[in-house]
């Protein structure tokens, strides 16, 4: 994926990672740098937490002090820059989804590697219209239904496409069993579904009721994975309390929950050991 096709989000992050890496290779600490380009003491801190937008301006003199001089380097750095302040794809959604989800579709939109596994549902990327309205619906969210149906289906059009990312997803027998709807929604959502599964880059399983209980099966989470190398597997998981999303070396939020490869080595088991292919026949026998 280009950067320029990167999420801003995602991009500002990435900027923050080599900013920070690069005053800590100078030994420099915050209140150094304040002293010599004649900041305030909190502005180098705000700048690093992505709590205030980085301008050109600001990025040269910190490229200056830091003695980053290679001209490939210095030009990468300003992509970053220009990049993060960028206005996302779905900045037009804000006042539609939470900021955490919003923060989730920095990470969906730049991944190379998505890897969901869902325990009560059929995951939104993958949900028919009509599918997908009913359980909006359902969930007591009519007044802003159609905005985010808007949301879910350009999701899906930037999402699952040919030569995109590689799309890893496990459903719980419990989401394919459970009706929305009618039995033709149903019947619907399951032709969508067996028709992603025959794209190249889509690979949709199921973990049949017979296989028991077996690792997270209660507990949605989907996997983040990208194409720099410096980056950190990202795990975004649905709490009853909310979500949280948590990175390789540090947690945004959930001190005390498992890391993100704890994650993707239960996916590993249950994708090899658990879930087996979806079939039409499987799918359809559980309609009405």
């Amino acid at each position: 994926m280009p950067d320029d096709q990167k999420d801003p989000i995602y991009q500002g992050r990435r900027l923050r990672k080599r900013l920070r890496a690069a005053r800590e290779r100078t030994g420099f600490t915050h209140a150094d740098v304040a002293d010599r380009l004649d900041w305030s003491p909190s502005k180098i801190n705000r700048i690093e937490t992505g709590k205030v937008s980085l301008t050109l301006t600001d990025s040269r003199a910190l490229l200056a002090l830091y003695g980053i001089e290679d001209e490939a380097q210095v030009e990468e750095i300003t992509e970053l820059v220009r990049a993060a302040r960028r206005p996302p794809w779905w900045a037009g959604y804000r006042g539609v989804a939470a900021a955490e989800f919003l923060q989730y579709l920095s990470f969906e939109s730049s991944a190379i590697r998505i890897r969901n596994f869902e325990s009560n549902l059929v995951p939104g990327l993958l949900q028919t219209e009509e599918y997908a309205r009913e359980m909006f619906n359902a969930m007591g969210q009519n007044s802003d239904t159609e905005a985010l149906l808007a949301l879910r289906l350009e999701r899906q059009e930037r999402v699952v496409r040919t030569h995109g990312a590689e799309l890893f997803f496990i459903l719980d027998e419990a989401a394919v069993r459970r009706i929305l709807g009618s039995a033709k929604i149903m019947k619907n959502q399951y032709e969508k579904l067996l028709a992603l599964n025959e794209m190249e880059n889509v690979t949709v399983k199921v973990a049949p009721f017979t296989s028991g209980i077996y690792p997270q099966f209660r507990s949605p989470y989907v996997l983040f994975q990208f194409p720099e190398e410096e980056e950190d597997l990202v795990a975004y998981l649905e709490k009853p309390d909310g979500q949280v999303l948590l990175s390789e070396r540090s947690a945004f939020t959930g001190a005390g929950t498992p890391e993100p490869s704890d994650y993707l080595d239960d996916f590993w088991h249950v994708e090899r050991y658990v879930a087996v292919d979806l079939e039409e026949e499987f799918l359809m026998r559980g309609l009405p």
